[in-house]
């Protein structure tokens, strides 16, 4: 699955001279908390409601400018990284989201809420399907075969560490009813 199958595409944005109380009832507005900072078509930075909480002080909201206070360059991704590619960003940065770019051109944005919903929709958690579990050893052989059910079309298979630190690995097998399995959709 590619971030660009899951990004959000109705970006909301803000310029880096808005004051600071202006990005926050942006934020509220449209319940985000994220904020792509733009200028002439550009995206130039990158503030999110954290950024915006570690500031707070009531009598300075309308004298700090969001250019102040954003993210000049932002870790991003690009339509077409793999989803979890964007989900160890996320965790190894620390952060909650990130701006999907094409070159300098925002496209979308990716958020801890959407990896979170491709990764259930991924596990078949909300649908009902059929999951197998194993647990190996971590031994180059016991990998050498893929099992056959994953090479059916409506077959997904991942795999884990597990257990002691390079000792075993798991692998899920989970199948869905071809009718019912769309990768692109998110619950």
């Amino acid at each position: 699955m590619l971030v660009g199958q899951i990004m959000s595409q109705k970006i909301v944005t803000i310029s880096p001279d808005k004051g600071v109380g202006q990005a926050l009832k942006l934020m509220q507005k449209h319940q985000i908390r994220h904020l792509p900072v733009i200028t002439r078509n550009r995206m130039v930075g990158w503030i999110t409601s954290r950024d915006l909480r570690e500031i707070l002080l009531a009598s300075m909201l309308e004298e700090i400018k969001v250019g102040d206070v954003m993210v000049q360059a932002p870790i991003s991704v690009t339509a077409d990284t793999e989803v979890e590619e964007a989900a160890r960003l996320i965790h190894e940065h620390k952060i909650g989201g990130m701006p999907v770019m094409e070159g300098d051109k925002l496209v979308g944005v990716i958020t801890m809420l959407d990896l979170i919903s491709a990764f259930i929709a991924m596990l078949g958690l909300l649908k009902s399907s059929s999951r197998l579990d194993l647990l190996l050893e971590n031994r180059s052989e016991a990998w050498t075969r893929p099992p056959a059910s994953s090479k059916r079309r409506a077959a997904r298979s991942s795999t884990w560490p597990w257990g002691p630190p390079r000792t075993t690995s798991g692998l899920t097998i989970s199948a869905w009813k071809k009718s019912t399995w769309n990768p692109s959709s998110t619950p």
